[in-house]
């Protein structure tokens, strides 16, 4: 059998899927939907396939084995808190995320038509974009940062003490939003951390064309090493759009009424994801993306497969040009709260995904973590607890007496 292929790439160009209706469910349209967007968001669409293009070669790069990332919940957990980044900070997350000439304005007026465009093209499709932020009890947070937020990215804003049921707390909304396929987000929380701002994507999406389940059968997958383990494929003969390059061949296989699709990229037999990788940038993506024909009878064998990733994303952030929003000493986030030096000090990231004949479940979380190195300064100063003090002589600095007041009722 030929080697079907070294590892599945999956571009979740604009984050998956769809639900075809069963023989008892509700008819839905089968014909596309045209989405006709504005161009300050169409260039938003071009900053966010360049961001996600460049962030997952990255991790590719640096991590082995099954992997998947939301380059979307990525992107909206740092909008969110972009809105309360200002002066050298802000300039590095206009850079990092590629917004160009773009306006913090339009960046937000965008991402909010194309979250809605996504949400509402196809009857058909189970999808969920949700945002929340949580922030520490006792903290009065700039109304205007909080209000920007609610109106262009829907978020949910809860004050919390932040103990062990904040954790849960949390973490079931996490789990809410992503029914139930992503448990967690946080284990703890740090005494200096302020703030999460948090981001979940649910998908769950049918083929246009289902694979049946007759005709799933174990075979050879070839690994990157050349070794060979036995896996089910499954297999179905369908009329599909095909890119053929000289180096890969890419499949677009289609959900529901055909809005969402899953790409896979296949290298050809001596060539590797690498070599893919050299040539992918958002330039030849988008060239890529006017090369595909349709192909009437194609023999489509691919394998079922579900896996969880987890990644902190703090270091491949930091090298796209945002470690000043990671400095604990020059971070200026002061969009968010007066008097405090905020900085990000954790981005996490959980996807999961499974892909079966009848079609894809996803999920993605993003979670952005704001410590903080410095608090109001108090303008009390009360002693009622036990103390130590000293008796000094200013200018030789001679310690004279030193001492311990325990019990001040007691002589």
């Amino acid at each position: 059998m030929k080697n079907i292929m070294s590892y599945l790439i999956i571009l979740l160009v604009l984050i998956f899927a769809s639900c075809e209706k069963d023989d008892n469910g509700p008819e839905f349209p089968t014909e596309e939907k045209e989405i006709v967007l504005s161009a300050q968001s169409k260039d938003m669409v071009e900053s966010d396939n360049q961001f996600g293009i460049e962030i997952f070669k990255r991790i590719l790069n640096a991590d082995q084995g099954n992997l998947m990332i939301s380059p979307l919940s990525i992107s909206q957990a740092l909008l969110m808190t972009y809105n309360g980044a200002d002066g050298d900070t802000k300039k590095a997350f206009e850079e990092t995320l590629f917004l160009n000439d773009l306006t913090i304005d339009e960046v937000n007026q965008s991402a909010q038509e194309l979250v809605k465009a996504l949400l509402e093209v196809d009857p058909g499709v189970i999808i969920d974009i949700a945002n929340s932020i949580w922030y520490r009890d006792g903290y009065t947070i700039k109304p205007e940062f909080i209000q920007v937020n609610k109106d262009y990215y829907n978020a949910e804003v809860q004050q919390l003490v932040f103990n062990d049921d904040a954790v849960d707390i949390i973490n079931a909304w996490v789990k809410d939003k992503t029914n139930d396929k992503i448990e967690e987000i946080i284990d703890s929380i740090e005494p200096t951390t302020l703030m999460f701002l948090i981001n979940a994507v649910y998908f769950k999406g049918n083929w246009k064309y289902q694979f049946e389940e007759s005709n799933t059968i174990n075979d050879e997958f070839t690994l990157s090493n050349g070794s060979k383990i036995t896996v089910p494929f499954m297999h179905q003969s369908i009329t599909a759009n095909v890119m053929n390059h000289d180096d890969f061949t890419i499949l677009d296989l289609l959900y529901g009424r055909g809005n969402f699709s899953m790409f896979i990229i296949l290298p050809d037999e001596d060539k590797t994801i690498d070599d893919v990788l050299e040539l992918w940038n958002n330039d030849t993506y988008n060239q890529w993306l006017t090369d595909f024909t349709e192909v009437g009878e194609l023999d489509v064998v691919i394998p079922k497969f579900k896996s969880v990733y987890e990644k902190e994303l703090n270091d491949v952030l930091k090298a796209m040009g945002l470690a000043l929003a990671f400095d604990s000493g020059q971070a200026n986030f002061s969009n968010i709260i007066e008097n405090m030096q905020l900085f990000i000090s954790k981005v996490k990231h959980k996807t999961f995904i499974e892909v079966n004949e009848k079609g894809t479940e996803a999920a993605a979380v993003t979670s952005v973590e704001i410590g903080y190195t410095s608090v109001n300064p108090s303008s009390q100063f009360i002693a009622d607890r036990p103390f130590l003090f000293v008796i000094r002589e200013k200018y030789t600095n001679s310690i004279l007496f030193m001492g311990r007041v325990e019990d001040p009722s007691k002589e």
